[in-house]
């Protein structure tokens, strides 16, 4: 069938998957249908269009992306359907996932990492670009954006491939296979700043909101285990270091900040953000 075809049979108030910024329906015939919220802008949807694209060009993913569509006045894209759960859904079908979780995606970063794509857009240049624009960085004066824009324009430049948001919800696992999804915060740039946002997302991020406090503190310590064997195996894979990854530890605050801006994380980001400013 036709992509129009599939998507008359959809039934819109039934999505299979819910996420911060879209919905996604099975539309059948190998293809799935994801449904932006209103509120997503189109310059981010158009971004994931070409993300989508790039990263699977480059081998970074199996996930084709077969064109934009608009109902009820919300965009979405067609992509291919992978088979499999999320990585985070895993250990309820096969816990041992738990003890090779952070090797896999070592892997997978170093895979993705070992790819070019200049045609996306900076890191750096993203980061100013949010630091200038969004709201939420109010409490910084002009003078602590120059310096820190200063800053950040002297890290070094990169055309590697990041992903920026690459937890287990954004991993599909199939037996033994693992694909990479959801390309929108995709970038180019020095992979150091995706260990730093890796750093960050494994230990400091909002974790299953509303959730008690002992499954909150279970996973903490998941989730920390995975980093640890995360970074021992992509140091070894990849020659880079958590200790490089240090100084762009700025870039991975600015960017989890400004793009999600979670109130869980918001105090904590913007008291290392400022204390980061005093010792530029």
């Amino acid at each position: 069938m036709t992509n129009e075809e599939l998507l008359r049979q959809v039934n819109f108030d039934k999505p299979d998957f819910s996420a911060r910024s879209s919905e996604v329906f099975d539309l059948g015939e190998g293809k799935v249908l994801k449904l932006y919220f209103t509120e997503t802008e189109d310059a981010s949807i158009d971004r994931e269009i070409l993300n989508t694209k790039v990263a699977f060009e480059t081998g970074c993913t199996p996930m084709a992306c077969y064109g934009d569509v608009k109902i009820r006045g919300r965009r979405g894209l067609i992509l291919k359907k992978l088979e499999g759960c999320s990585m985070t859904n895993m250990p309820g079908k096969n816990p041992l996932i738990l003890f090779t979780a952070g090797k896999i995606l070592a892997t997978l970063h170093a895979n993705v990492h070992s790819k070019k794509a200049p045609q996306l857009k900076d890191v750096r240049q993203e980061t100013i670009e949010v630091l200038e624009r969004e709201a939420v960085f109010n409490f910084l004066t002009k003078e602590d954006k120059e310096r820190l824009k200063a800053y950040i324009l002297a890290l070094p430049e990169g055309d590697n491939i990041l992903h920026m948001d690459f937890h287990t919800d954004n991993i599909l696992c199939d037996g033994n296979n693992y694909q990479v999804i959801d390309w929108m915060t995709a970038l180019r740039g020095n992979p150091l700043a995706e260990v730093a946002m890796m750093n960050f997302l494994h230990h400091e991020a909002e974790l299953f909101p509303g959730s008690s406090r002992l499954k909150i503190a279970f996973m903490q310590m998941v989730r920390g285990g995975i980093y640890n064997s995360f970074i021992k195996n992509y140091e070894k894979m990849t020659g880079r270091t958590e200790a490089e990854s240090h100084q762009w530890d700025i870039i991975a605050w600015i960017l989890r900040l400004g793009n999600w801006n979670i109130n869980y994380e918001r105090e904590n980001l913007q008291g290392k953000i400022a204390a980061f400013v005093k010792e530029v």
